[in-house]
């Protein structure tokens, strides 16, 4: 695991990024293909102040909407029937880029797409890709799928992207993961081949293993890294997840076999443990799971990621033990840009504007650098409060500070902590 003395290494611009920015600017390079997928594991995106971030990436913006117009008419248009592209100069126009909704959402004169996308799946794929694709699907945990589709290149980019939480995570070459994640999850895929482009050996947990099975890999493996799911109390109503491993079971079966697993999971009676960190999946990281690490594990840290089948990744928290300074621990989040544009933004007259620190605002994104489904200023449900602004946190990343995600509508946020990712 990377140390809290090795942390300002992950603060340096790198000098191929400094590469990339400039060529961008010169418009040597004006299509996103042109990136290379591995620039995106570049700690220079979340490095960036807001002005360079956004200065850097307007030219996709702009590449990506003329494409949406073009290639997913079915879903754009009419939203984006108003947008030149052309005319997308400055973040002032970019704000005019109308939202784009699942549901139908009259209170903001927005029109869903969900029956569109239920009734034909496929007019999710762009028209121009020529590449073969996968759709994942997304809103399962509402019992109501679309469809994403993703291509090699995607996954790629996503799964560079990914890997910078893992390294303020303090992952690193050497160490050792386990992780329970449903494998044919996005999210699954993406975390297991995040860890090995990061030089961790991982171990992956049959669907037939329970906590028993899991904690003796854990042992045989030499596990320093476990990548599971919280359990969150209501979720235990649902027995199919609660048949599954994540903490809370992993966490028992510790407690009931201390002769086998003390000193794995759970501290033996001399404090040591072989996990140094856990990495939680879901949209929070819920009261119940953090009072489990505080009441058995002496307060092992862990830390999430935020993303979705549509976008990989959208914010992370931070390992607090690699910087105990910072704000970004639990469920305060950097914003990571790159391989998309995450914005918090609120509704003025005709535009969507950022939301100011303290203000809550809808979580949307942009798939600049992406082959497959294209999701312009896309609001999923999620709404955010800006904590900080960028540069305000003092563990050195500059990107702002969200925090409080959560589903915009409580139902949704109920059913999520029982059948999404959190769950199980």
């Amino acid at each position: 695991m990377r140390t809290a003395s090795d942390w300002h290494e992950l603060l340096q611009i790198e000098p191929q990024f400094l590469a990339l920015e400039k060529q961008i600017a010169r418009r040597e390079i004006t299509d996103y293909r042109q990136i290379p997928t591995g620039a995106f594991a570049l700690h220079g995106w979340d490095l960036l102040s807001e002005e360079r971030q956004f200065a850097m990436t307007l030219p996709f913006l702009r590449q990506q909407v003329a494409r949406a117009k073009a290639s997913m008419r079915d879903i754009y248009g009419a939203s984006l029937a108003a947008i030149d592209p052309a005319a997308l100069i400055d973040e002032d126009a970019w704000h005019r880029v109308p939202v784009l909704m699942k549901d139908d959402a009259p209170e903001f004169g927005i029109k869903g797409f969900r029956q569109v996308a239920n009734d034909r799946p496929t007019v999710m794929k762009p028209t121009d890709l020529k590449h073969s694709s996968i759709p994942f699907g997304s809103g399962g945990s509402m019992g109501k799928y679309t469809s994403t589709f993703v291509t090699l290149l995607d996954r790629e980019r996503e799964i560079h992207g990914f890997g910078r939480s893992m390294k303020y995570f303090g992952v690193t070459q050497g160490d050792a993961a386990l992780y329970t994640y449903n494998t044919t999850h996005k999210g699954g895929q993406w975390i297991q081949e995040s860890l090995m482009a990061l030089g961790a050996d991982t171990v992956v947990r049959r669907s037939d293993e329970g906590p028993e099975r899991v904690l003796q890999n854990m042992v045989d493996y030499k596990v320093n890294v476990l990548v599971t799911v919280q359990q969150p109390y209501e979720a235990m109503q649902n027995q199919a997840k609660a048949a599954g491993v994540n903490l809370h079971s992993l966490i028992e079966t510790s407690l009931e076999n201390p002769e086998k697993y003390a000193g794995v999971l759970v501290p033996d009676e001399n404090g040591r443990k072989q996990v140094e960190f856990i990495f939680l999946g879901g949209f929070e990281i819920v009261p119940y799971a953090q009072q489990l690490a505080k009441d058995y594990l002496n307060d092992t840290p862990i830390a999430t990621c935020l993303g979705s089948s549509e976008a990989i990744p959208q914010a992370c928290s931070v390992n607090p033990r690699l910087a105990p300074s910072g704000d970004c621990h639990l469920n305060n989040l950097h914003l990571l840009q790159g391989p998309h544009f995450v914005e918090i933004v609120k509704q003025s007259g005709d535009a969507w504007v950022p939301v100011a620190k303290g203000e809550e605002g809808l979580l949307v994104y942009t798939s600049w650098a992406r082959d497959g489904t294209l999701w312009i200023r896309y609001a999923p449900g999620d709404v955010a409060t800006k904590m900080l602004d960028d540069g305000e946190c003092s563990c050195g990343i500059q990107s702002p500070v969200i925090t409080n995600v959560h589903r915009k509508d409580a139902a949704e946020r109920g059913a999520l902590l029982v059948n999404g990712c959190a769950a199980g």
